[in-house]
């Protein structure tokens, strides 16, 4: 028998585990992009890391293999659609945790009204409703190339290509319940509350809570750069627990 693989492990998990500012960061991710778990959140942050920490490490070197790792690591970005053909390094270093959230399939299938919602596109994806060029893809965190964007759509074998799936959006179908919705409401006498089926600003920028602060929010380490972190206290071992009214 060979040797057992030995799986890298692909992230850092924080180093302060009950920093308030991360944890209200995370739980709004987590809701707008419609992650299965924070791991997910982690990686993308690692791998936002790693090309900022290159990026700093080639800022000041000025030699002929710098220049080519240089043009390497643009290249690779400019195909996942993170920076512009015109960017350079400080494109880079402007990252942040939400342009790679953008960039995930999970995020597209929503944009595309392919689903209803997040948790429905996570769904499709990993039922193997969704194909990327031709190509069934069922990973929700894959990140999409640039050159993808126009081939994400519904399996070819897929039930959800049938315009009379009752679970397929349909424009005019989503219009005719809400009206429906609107009048039983109204016949009721109750105040309806109409549900966006996707909002783009509504995952636009999930790290506005984070700005002010002297750190950057695309970092799993949040408590190390915030000057006084706050931490969410826990009740000491044995304390008497206050009993419900």
């Amino acid at each position: 028998m060979g040797d057992i693989k030995r799986f890298r492990k692909k992230y850092t998990t924080p180093s302060h585990p009950w920093n308030a500012t991360r944890i209200t960061l995370e739980r709004s991710i987590k809701h707008k992009y419609g992650v299965a778990n924070k791991k997910e959140i982690w990686k993308a942050e690692s791998f936002l890391k790693s090309f900022k920490d290159q990026a700093k490490s080639l800022l000041t070197r000025a030699d002929d293999q710098a220049n080519k790792e240089r043009d390497q690591m643009k290249s690779r970005l400019v195909r996942l659609g993170l920076v512009k053909e015109s960017g350079g390094i400080d494109d880079i270093l402007g990252l942040q945790l939400r342009d790679i959230m953008n960039r995930r399939l999970q995020t597209f299938v929503v944009k595309k009204r392919l689903a209803r919602s997040v948790k429905h596109a996570r769904q499709l994806i990993v039922h193997e409703h969704i194909s990327v060029g031709g190509r069934k893809v069922t990973s929700p965190s894959y990140l999409v190339l640039a050159d993808e964007e126009a081939g994400i759509s519904y399996a070819a074998d897929s039930p959800y290509m049938s315009p009379e799936h009752p679970e397929a959006f349909n424009e005019e179908i989503a219009q005719r319940k809400l009206a429906m919705q609107k009048a039983r409401a109204k016949r009721k006498g109750q105040q309806f509350d109409e549900i966006v089926v996707f909002d783009a600003s509504a995952i636009d920028d999930p790290e506005e809570a984070a700005k002010g602060g002297e750190y950057d929010a695309s970092v799993a380490d949040l408590g190390a750069a915030a000057e006084a972190p706050a931490v969410v206290a826990e009740p000491a071992r044995g304390a008497p627990r206050k009993r419900k009214a």
